[in-house]
């Protein structure tokens, strides 16, 4: 497959991507290991939509979907936009691979994607964005560091997966720091 940038698109999620996401949702038997969030009921499909449904509608959030340019339908990845402050300009973002698509370049295709669009979308004049991932998710650190996100701090075993504990590390990029990294 062509991993060239050009071929590939972030567009916004939409009903068309609904089927794909929750495949993804309801395959994933490791959620621990990608959120320190409570991990979701795998076995309720109808609170799954429907929350899919309220995201679209949500002006604090933005969800994309990392799609090939000639499969628009079928996305790749996701990453979120959430926890938008418009006094702060700042705002938190996530993102997701299914089984399929990790270890494939898609997340650095994706990131350069969503931060580009981030910083330039004038509707939400976006001075820093900001992520967090386990101490352990050794993949998550190398693509924001890649990207120039800093280390800002951790907060110290934040992440229960089973019974082991782990660092949330969280990091950060200022529209500054994002114009001079292109």
């Amino acid at each position: 497959m062509n991993k060239s940038e050009e071929n590939y698109d972030l567009k916004l999620l939409g009903p068309e991507h609904f089927k794909e996401l929750i495949n993804w949702h309801f395959d994933e038997d490791r959620y621990e290991y990608f959120t320190c969030r409570p991990v979701p009921d795998s076995h309720n499909r109808e609170e799954f939509v429907r929350k899919l449904f309220d995201s679209l509608s949500n002006n604090s959030r933005k969800n994309f979907v990392l799609v090939l340019k000639s499969e628009p339908d079928i996305p790749l990845g996701k990453i979120n936009l959430f926890d938008y402050n418009p006094r702060n300009h700042s705002a938190e973002f996530g993102y997701y691979f299914p089984k399929d698509s990790r270890n494939k370049g898609f997340g650095s295709i994706m990131l350069r994607k969503f931060l580009k669009e981030a910083f330039e979308n004038g509707e939400l004049n976006i001075n820093k964005l900001y992520a967090t991932t386990a101490s352990n998710n050794y993949a998550s650190i190398k693509l924001l560091e890649k990207f120039g996100l800093n280390l800002d701090g951790k907060m110290r075993e934040h992440y229960w997966i089973g019974d082991e504990k782990f660092d949330q590390l969280v990091f950060s990029i200022l529209r500054a720091e994002w114009e001079k990294f292109l």
